[in-house]
Order: structure tokens, then sequence, then C-alpha cells
């Protein structure tokens, strides 16, 4: 009873005080959505398992005791090009001078404890100099002990590779990737090489662009599918628009909640939109469904908002209480991501049932009193001109 009191209160608030309580609603979002710009992403496995595990533990003392380091590897290979001056074989001097170059450009940056690669043995054998020819290139390479040999060049001659350690944290490895990345389009590269950065940082760095990416796509994707089977089944866009809105605003709020109990943007909370989305727009779909058949039994609107809210209202408080249980137990997993998707997906559901009983209402009383008449009488004038 104390529920459908509450839930009676909210129909009296969205039938008297429309415009106030989306202006809340608006103020709140924007709040929320300004919070979200800080959620920090977490592509690091090591953060991503529980840190008091052996495994991570003897890590951890390991780094402290003697230092840990990571390796970011740039390959310099051949690719196919149309130009006549192209490079055919990795050992042209062209390349070595883009390995000495790379080595000395990306040994200056802070975050970098070292730079090197085979090549290096090739220079030191020829007095430190780069030879200026690939005939002097390869005579050195093959008058070269078999050891100082392997590792240099792949078996065909298409490859070499340059060595970047680094101390860095995962944001800052991220963030040295990326600058690694920029200084490679102002390397003196020769035309028929390429020069791609991997390793475990650069793999990181993948990820976390890659997440960004697919929570966009997937986010819009899922938003149009919905719209497009809400369209076809209310054949009206403002009555396919009004059920989405809370859902959207939900997100949003979930987004926020997120920097505010520092949830990070992982592989598993980065599908959190579309989530979201495809589960709380049954909350939507309900409450206006219900509102449509009241208005179709001859209720008035007032009365429609109100028996629509506390009979439907009072279903999706307790389908929202079972959703929530059973992401709530997520929480408890030992994996980090599995207990932050857990986290994410229980707030996101709550704000999904409170965007849609509190904005839903409102949003169709404002619909009726004010978008509709306006609409018309645009419709009419516009109708009217055009007669005379």
């Amino acid at each position: 009873m104390k529920a459908e009191k509450i839930l009676q209160k909210i129909a009296e608030a969205s039938e008297r005080h429309p415009l106030k309580v989306v202006a809340v609603v608006i103020v709140l979002t924007i709040f929320m959505a300004f919070l979200a710009t800080g959620i920090e992403s977490q592509t690091d496995y090591e953060k991503m398992v529980p840190q008091d595990d052996p495994v991570i533990v003897a890590l951890n003392e390991i780094r402290d005791e003697f230092g840990g380091t990571e390796t970011i590897m740039l390959g310099v290979k051949l690719v196919p090009s149309d130009s006549s001056e192209k490079v055919t074989d990795i050992r042209d001097p062209r390349v070595l001078d883009l390995v000495d170059f790379l080595e000395q450009d990306i040994g200056s940056m802070d975050m970098v404890t070292s730079v090197s690669s085979r090549v290096d043995v090739l220079k030191a054998y020829n007095n430190d100099v780069i030879p200026n020819d690939i005939a002097t290139v390869k005579t050195i390479y093959q008058n070269l002990p078999e050891s100082s040999q392997d590792g240099m060049f792949n078996n065909d001659y298409s490859m070499v590779v340059v060595y970047a350690t680094t101390d860095a944290g995962t944001e800052d490895k991220n963030i040295l990737v990326k600058d690694i990345n920029s200084r490679l389009d102002e390397a003196p590269i020769p035309p028929g090489v390429e020069v791609i950065t991997t390793g475990t940082p650069a793999l990181s760095e993948l990820l976390e662009r890659m997440m960004d990416e697919s929570q966009a796509v997937t986010g819009l994707a899922s938003l149009l599918a919905i719209f497009t089977i809400l369209l076809l089944y209310f054949r009206n866009i403002v009555k396919s628009v009004l059920p989405l809105i809370p859902v959207v605003v939900a997100v949003i709020w979930a987004a926020g909640s997120m920097a505010i109990f520092k949830i990070p943007m992982d592989t598993a909370t980065s599908v959190m939109g579309s989530l979201l989305l495809g589960l709380g727009i049954d909350y939507g779909v309900h409450l206006f469904h219900r509102y449509e058949e009241e208005l179709g039994d001859g209720k008035s609107m007032e009365e429609a908002i109100n028996i629509a809210v506390v009979s439907t209202g009072s279903a999706v408080l307790v389908t929202t209480a079972t959703t929530m249980a059973g992401f709530a137990a997520l929480t408890i997993a030992p994996l980090s991501m599995m207990a932050n998707m857990g986290k994410v997906c229980t707030l996101g559901i709550f704000f999904c049932m409170a965007a849609v009983i509190c904005l839903l209402p409102p949003l169709i009383v404002i619909e009726e009193r004010y978008t509709r008449p306006f609409l018309k009488k645009l419709t009419l004038k516009l109708k009217g001109e055009s007669n005379e």
C-alpha cells in the first residue's frame, strides 16, 4: 500500500507540474552526463583479477624488488607500393636510417627507459655509421657471427623490429603508445615501408580505443533498432519516442554513477548502454501501453495516467527488484570486471524504473496539453496559408 501511495503522488505531480518535473530531470541528467566524462577506462588485465591473488602479489613483489618493464615493439615491414623508389629489401640503408631515427626519437621520450634493435650490430661493425648502399649492408651481415644474425631480420628480409621498454602505468602506457603513433606520422618512412606499433601496451591502447568505438556503434544500433520496433508497433513517431526518452536518460544516469562509485569502463561494462536500452524499454512500453488502453476505454488523460502509473508501476517495481537481484549476484564474482558489470547493471535497472515512472508520465502530459495542440494549430495555419 505504501508503494501505491508513492506512485499515486508521482502521478499527481506529473499531472499538476509536468514542466517542473521534466526540468528537474533535465538538470539531474546534465549533471550526471558531466560526471560521466570522468569515467576511467580499464584495459589492463592485471587490474581485472583479484589483487590479493598469489600470482598478482608475487608479480608486484618482483616488480618492487627487481623493477618491471613492458616492451613496445615497432614492426618495420615491407608493404606493396606503386612508387618506383619503393624499398624491396628490408636491409635497404633507408630502412636502417629509419630504424636509427626511431631509436633516437622514441628514446628521447620521458616514459621510455630504453630503445634498441638488432640493427645496432650492423652499425657497430661499420664504425657506428649506417652503410650507404645495400651491397655493403649485405656484406657486413653475411660476415657477422651466426649468433649476431639471429633475430636481426626475418627469413625473407621483409621485417625488422625496434624494441622500446617502459615502466609506465596503464594510463601512461596508453598515452605513450598514442604519442609514439603520432611521432610515426613525422618519421622519414620510405615508400614501400610501414611501421606498426604492437606489444602489450599497444594492445591495451587498441582495446581502449575499440571499447570507445564499440560503445558508440552498439549504442546507436540498439537505439535505432528499438525505435524501429516501437514505430512498427505504435505507428506514430511521437508515441515511439516517448518511451525511449526515459531509458536514454537512465543510461546517462548509470554512466554518471560509474564515475561517482569509481566503476571503470572495461570490456564488460562497455556494453552497459545497449544492455540497459534493451532491458529498460520494457518498462516504458508497458506503462505507455496501459495509458493508451485506459484512454481507449473512455478515461480522461488524468485518470489514464493515474491508473497506468499505479497499476503498471507496482508490477514494474517487482520486476525491477527481481532483475536487480539477479545482477547484484554478479557483484560477488571474484573477477572484477564481472563484479563491475553487476554493479552497473543493478544501478542501471533501478534508474530505468525510476526514469520511466518519474519522467514518462509528465512527458505524456506535456505532449497532450502543449505539444499536440501546438502542432495542430501549426498544421492548420500552414494549410490555411497554402490554400490562400
